[in-house]
């Protein structure tokens, strides 16, 4: 097997395979099209319609396949009922319990779901989709892009230089595994521009945590390539905050909301959203203390926040997740994600690549979480449903090994010496020489 790039074509894609990709391709056109009618109407509940739309799209073709090869057994089981579990007890303490249930109901219909059809594929879009989702991403970037120019709503104009950041990072993360390297060169260049003309600190900030999966698995394929990314990142970014580049970079947002908090300057913003980022880690954290069993799952608790600090959550993914979950149910939560990492980590039947990008990908969503409020259930956003295709392909089914019919270059050495053609067998020595 290929090793090198995750775009190495080996087999042709099976029908389920087919469908998968596609399945992809018509969720970045949904979400292309939400964006727009949201911008348009000034409302974001367009984006349940569509998760509606795209989870009946999965449940109507998991239906007309055949139960996965392996059914839901061992670690499969372990999970799913762990999640039911954890399901079943927030929904009961929420403070909004049909909004939790709902919630709870559509994201483990699309685990479900996404199991049975991944069950029945081999594996093979895997490659695929890691090659087209860089364009996916870049199709998102370029019509949040075209709406900004369009948008009267100054309230939404903030919101949507932050999904440009974001977009821009997932470009670059899902970049660095192309399959040449001027592609990988076109889009590192493509999502760090992104990055940079959304003035998003928190895309920013995420740039180096998600470079340390790569650089590990850099390393592991080729010391000196994980040595020279590492020293490249810290000159390129020792550089980058010393020049001029970081004030206009800072100057982007203070030019969309110049009188938020009163600040004249990038850096002064820049303070100013800091302490604000800091009061509410600080309100969120007596909130989940106060609410130990939970608030529920989806923003049940964003009319206090609004109230407070005129935001709808506490732009923290991780804490938002233990404000809605309580601290029983987060624990779990937590301990399952390890548990998931650990084991697609150690399994030797994934590639070292699919491991690197895989890891890279979580770095990247786990880095923005931490200063915007990407939870990882929330499916109004198109980078949860490829990270739950991915973790239901590496973890909750099992890994087959596609074999290859194909001769090796060089067949081996029959064991056996075999004399050169023409020559003649050693004649036996008579016994009158001995």
């Amino acid at each position: 097997m290929n090793a090198q790039h995750p775009n190495a074509r080996q087999t042709r894609l099976s029908k389920t395979d087919r469908w998968i990709v596609r399945y992809l391709g018509f969720c970045t056109a949904m979400f292309s099209v939400c964006y727009i009618i949201a911008y348009v109407l000034g409302n974001e509940n367009i984006f349940r319609t569509t998760t509606m739309v795209l989870a009946g799209t999965v449940l109507l073709k998991a239906m007309m396949l055949p139960p996965p090869r392996n059914g839901i057994s061992g670690r499969a089981t372990v999970m799913i009922s762990l999640f039911c579990a954890v399901a079943l007890f927030n929904s009961l303490v929420s403070m909004s319990p049909v909004e939790s249930s709902l919630r709870w109901i559509l994201w483990l219909g699309m685990v479900f779901c996404f199991y049975r059809v991944v069950g029945n594929a081999d594996g093979s879009w895997t490659r695929a989709v890691i090659e087209r989702l860089p364009f996916f991403f870049a199709i998102l970037y370029v019509t949040i892009i075209i709406v900004i120019k369009f948008i009267t709503n100054t309230e939404l104009i903030p919101l949507a230089y932050h999904l440009s950041g974001l977009y821009g990072n997932l470009i670059l993360a899902s970049g660095l595994f192309a399959g040449k390297l001027w592609q990988r060169m076109t889009w590192s260049v493509f999502g760090l521009t992104a990055i940079f003309f959304s003035g998003a600190g928190g895309a920013l900030f995420t740039v180096p945590i998600m470079f340390v999966p790569y650089i590990m698995y850099s390393a592991s394929s080729v010391p000196v390539k994980g040595i020279a990314v590492a020293m490249l990142l810290m000159v390129g970014g020792a550089l980058f905050f010393e020049s001029q580049l970081f004030v206009r970079f800072l100057d982007i947002k203070l030019n969309i909301t110049p009188t938020e908090g009163g600040a004249t300057s990038g850096m002064e913003r820049l303070e100013h959203s800091k302490d604000m980022r800091l009061a509410l880690i600080q309100y969120g954290w007596g909130l989940a203390w106060s609410k130990p069993m939970g608030t529920g799952l989806g923003h049940t608790y964003k009319e206090e926040v609004s109230r407070l600090f005129a935001v709808p959550h506490v732009h923290n993914g991780t804490l938002s997740t233990l404000i809605e979950l309580g601290f029983p149910c987060f624990f779990v939560v937590a301990l399952l994600m390890i548990w998931m990492l650990w084991t697609i980590l150690r399994d030797a039947t994934i590639e070292t690549q699919l491991k690197g990008f895989y890891f890279t990908y979580f770095f990247t969503i786990f880095g923005r979480s931490l200063s915007e409020n990407y939870a990882p259930f929330d499916l109004g956003n198109f980078f949860i449903f490829v990270f739950l295709l991915f973790s239901i392909r590496f973890f909750l089914t099992r890994q087959r090994v596609v074999e290859q019919n194909r001769q090796p270059a060089f067949p081996p050495r029959p064991q056996m010496m075999m004399r050169p053609y023409g020559s003649r067998p050693p004649m036996p020595r008579p016994a009158s020489v001995r």
